[in-house]
């Protein structure tokens, strides 16, 4: 799997993709930072309330309005799960892949393993932007350097992580259909799918499927800690099915 894992990031660092992923990523921080903007789609009031447009920005700001905009995140690392999973089965390249000796558990978890990290690593590039653009713009902190740093690592982690969770769908959605559109769509469609659903028909079990801003509210602390570990155990589990059920689905699929 290690081989694997090394074959794919060497593969993606020499992809234009990824760079085109990265530049989007600063750019989009930078915009947010410099203009006092939020973006993002279908950001709440509540999450909203975290941050006072009146008032003159500190890094700590950036790093809140770059939070709440953080949703498109979802939409501009799509290249990712194209470039790390479908290619090989646009390509059908996949089959030479698992009879070089990976089995089809340690093929799964790894391409999961190399989306993760790699969209971690564009969510700390991402925040880490806004603190550089704030500072460019000579504003104040806002906290403590340690509480601001620590909070860039957690909220990378965090929104990583459920996006990773999203993108393991995705797999699943592509090895059932054999086609990277459909799983490139339903990273699209999922997400404000199930949000709309919980906003209209108020399931209140759906707030625990809802990735697409579960992220941004632990980010913001929008969530209480009694129930913090509700959604993460929900998440884990939904991932945990999902990597079983695409093994299944691959052994079972056609060489």
């Amino acid at each position: 799997m290690l081989n694997q894992l090394r074959t794919d990031f060497y593969r993606l660092s020499h992809t234009l993709g990824i760079y085109l992923t990265l530049l989007f990523a600063i750019g989009y921080s930078a915009v947010i930072t410099s203009k006092n903007i939020v973006g993002g789609i279908m950001v709440t009031t509540d999450s909203m309330a975290k941050l006072d447009s009146s008032k003159l920005w500190t890094l700590k700001d950036g790093i809140n309005a770059s939070t709440l905009s953080s949703s498109l995140l979802v939409y501009a690392f799509i290249g990712i799960f194209v470039m790390t999973v479908g290619y090989e089965f646009s390509q059908k390249t996949y089959k030479n892949t698992l009879v070089s000796g990976i089995t089809r558990t340690q093929f799964i978890i790894s391409k999961y393993l190399v989306m993760l990290i790699n969209i971690f690593v564009l969510s700390l590039v991402y925040f880490f932007t806004s603190i550089v653009t704030g500072m460019l713009l000579s504003r104040s902190v806002g906290t403590s350097w340690s509480k601001l740093l620590a909070t860039v690592f957690k909220t990378s982690l965090v929104i990583a992580f459920f996006i990773s969770v999203i993108f393991g769908l995705a797999i699943l959605v592509l090895l059932l259909t054999s086609s990277i559109v459909t799983g490139s769509i339903f990273i699209v469609i999922c997400p404000i799918l199930v949000t709309t659903l919980h906003n209209i028909a108020n399931w209140s079990w759906l707030k625990y499927f809802d990735f697409f801003s579960v992220a941004m509210k632990i980010s913001l602390g929008l969530i209480p800690n009694n129930q913090l570990w509700n959604y993460i155990s929900i998440s884990l589990l939904v991932l945990l099915v999902t990597i079983v059920l695409s093994v299944v689905v691959i052994r079972n699929k056609e060489m």
